[in-house]
């Protein structure tokens, strides 16, 4: 998008939020440290422009989000009920209505949506929609949108967005941190945000029983073709015996790419004895996205997401599969 067409956009995002009444502010199902961060500072900028806020959520805030300040005033959806009207709401990183889950419910016919996303395959379904897939997060584009209207943002606001940009991009690992990212960062921390502290939470200060459930899910790791495909299984009998909460399994994905020349793996989560939850993420060329699409998924190119409705050990011949001719055989 052209820098002038950017500008335009977002003064348009500002009237619209400047005239809104009650704001709904909402992101994906299972939530993550981009869509949380994100989520918290957009809902405080809402009530510092004096709007009534409405944020909610669908699932658990993993433990390693919860220094975020907000987090303990992030109501589920069973809270609002009945659910209240809302005039405009904000919706971030879902490229469609059904990855909000129960709470696109919330939506009137005539409620303004503002549709700010970063994944391939958004449908637009906004009243007003900011696409854009060369940000590393949706973390990135609030700050740019925050920078744009000039807005104030306290060092709390600041640590929300720097743990959405640092954990979207993999501690600035991943293939989408750009040069703008760490400009976008850098302004995070002049705002006040604490790096060392985020990164320390996050990553470094895990329950034990977080501890427990990786080494369980680590001890079965499996690799196939050659090492060239990484597949970990979380079971609900592994959270039963780690003591977890299925929260703590955001960011277990990661692992399938720590083994030298893997090329893409899964992270398979058992539901139930017919149901599946998929997370892959892939290096290089290796389109994900399209394999998560195959079951009605979607995210980017090396990192995606979807659920299967069929028992884990199907699923992984399925995806395994998929991931196979998603390489088609490439070798660097």
């Amino acid at each position: 998008m052209k820098e002038e067409n950017l500008q335009d956009l977002i003064a348009e995002i500002d009237r619209i939020l400047r005239q809104a009444e009650r704001a709904l502010v909402v992101s994906h199902i299972n939530p993550d440290g981009d869509s949380i961060g994100s989520s918290l500072a957009v809902a405080q900028y809402l009530r510092d422009l004096g709007k009534e806020v409405v944020l909610v959520r669908e699932d658990d805030i993993p433990d390693k989000y919860q220094f975020l300040q907000g987090a303990d005033r992030y109501p589920q959806r069973e809270e609002y009920d009945p659910a209240p009207s809302v005039d405009t709401a904000v919706v971030l990183e879902c490229p469609n209505p059904d990855r909000m889950g129960s709470v696109a419910d919330m939506l009137g016919e005539d409620t303004v949506v503002v549709n700010i996303d970063h994944h391939l395959g958004n449908t637009e379904y906004g009243s007003i929609n900011w696409i854009d897939l060369e940000a590393s997060s949706v973390g990135e584009m609030i700050t740019r949108y925050f920078v744009e209207v000039g807005y104030s943002m306290s060092p709390a606001t600041a640590d929300q967005l720097f743990t959405a940009i640092l954990t979207d991009t993999g501690r600035f690992r991943f293939p989408s941190t750009s040069k703008h990212t760490m400009e976008m960062a850098g302004h995070l921390i002049k705002s006040g945000a604490r790096p060392h502290a985020i990164a320390s939470r996050v990553y470094f200060d895990m329950p034990i029983s977080t501890i427990r459930l990786t080494g369980r899910v680590l001890n079965d790791i499996e690799y196939y073709d050659d090492d060239r495909f990484c597949f970990l299984a979380l079971t609900q009998d592994k959270l039963k015996e780690s003591g977890a909460e299925a929260s703590e399994s955001e960011g277990l994905v990661d692992f399938v790419l720590y083994g030298r020349g893997v090329r893409a793996g899964a992270l398979l989560k058992e539901v139930d004895a017919n149901t599946t939850k998929v997370s892959l993420r892939s290096v290089k060329e290796i389109d994900v996205s399209k394999v998560a699409n195959t079951f009605g998924g979607g995210g980017h190119i090396n990192a995606a997401g979807c659920t299967l409705e069929m028992p884990m050990d199907q699923a992984r011949e399925e995806i395994l599969d998929l991931l196979r001719q998603a390489d088609n055989g490439r070798k660097d």
